[in-house]
């Protein structure tokens, strides 16, 4: 994320608004337990800015966060983003934004949770939106994973028990000269860590069936926070059982086509090759 960079003005907010509603209509979607495992890792993985990035410049003081969390809860689903938009007139950086604001409403949001202040449902909302602004304005980051090899990881999502297609496809993938992480059995945090850290800017997983769902929603959030600069892609069961839940989730790509699989991860990859040094 280069410092010299700030928050344009939004193109009419579309991402914004659709991303959103997106990620509400898949909370809607989900059983009860697996949406505030959702609203915790949202909160959890935007907190987490503030001890893993420690330029925190324009630092705002708790009462002007406190406003932004009421925007961010507020009937107006535009409240909090138009709050940030006027911060970064005001000239705070691309750092304050994120660490400074966002991060910090992330965690009054969850002392407010704990203390009875706000609602699930309310929190649920703010946790929506502040990771629809992420979204918004992902593409700002410089991304610290350089394009090297032409390499992706291959995954199953956490608690998945069908191993076997994922590493058949990594090896047919490695005849066409693909350089492919295979990680099966990990735990959640131990997928995000291993993924956040590995220099592979594309993901490819693979879920069974509707069952996958809630854990599959988690893990594309996470990595939507930590890894901003990932193209994810998608296969398995899930998406001839859940296309419609697979729909809201914030996923570059799914297919269960293996030739149509290589074609869309060829195009990745050379999204990625054209991008600036």
């Amino acid at each position: 994320m280069s410092k010299s960079e700030v928050i344009p003005e939004p193109q009419a907010l579309g991402r914004y608004h659709q991303v959103q509603s997106d990620v509400l209509q898949l909370k809607s979607r989900l059983p009860q337990e697996a949406v505030g495992d959702i609203v915790h890792e949202v909160l959890n993985r935007v907190t987490a800015y503030r001890t893993v990035n420690g330029d925190r410049i324009n630092l705002p003081t708790r009462k002007k966060v406190e406003q932004l969390c009421y925007a961010l809860i507020s009937e107006d689903g535009t409240e909090g983003a138009a709050f940030i938009r006027d911060v970064q007139k005001e000239g705070a950086s691309l750092e304050a934004i994120y660490l400074s604001y966002l991060a910090e409403a992330a965690s009054i949001l969850g002392e407010w949770w704990n203390d009875d202040h706000v609602t699930f449902h309310e929190v649920m909302i703010g946790s929506s939106r502040i990771y629809a602004i992420l979204r918004e304005f992902s593409y700002l980051f410089v991304p610290d994973h350089p394009v090297e090899v032409k390499s992706a990881i291959f995954a199953t999502v956490p608690d998945e028990i069908h191993t076997l297609g994922v590493q058949m496809a990594a090896d047919l993938f490695g005849k066409e000269g693909w350089n492919i992480e295979v990680k099966t059995g990990r735990t959640h945090d131990a997928l995000v860590s291993e993924v956040t850290q590995s220099p592979c800017r594309i993901l490819g997983l693979s879920a069974g069936g509707e069952h996958s769902a809630p854990a599959l929603a988690r893990l594309v959030l996470a990595l939507r926070v930590s890894r901003p600069d990932l193209r994810i892609f998608l296969s398995g069961q899930i998406i001839k059982e859940a296309g419609d839940i697979v729909d809201l989730m914030d996923i570059d790509a799914a297919s269960t086509d293996v030739d149509e699989a290589q074609q869309i991860l060829q195009g990745f990859w050379s999204e990625l090759e054209a991008e600036p040094a």
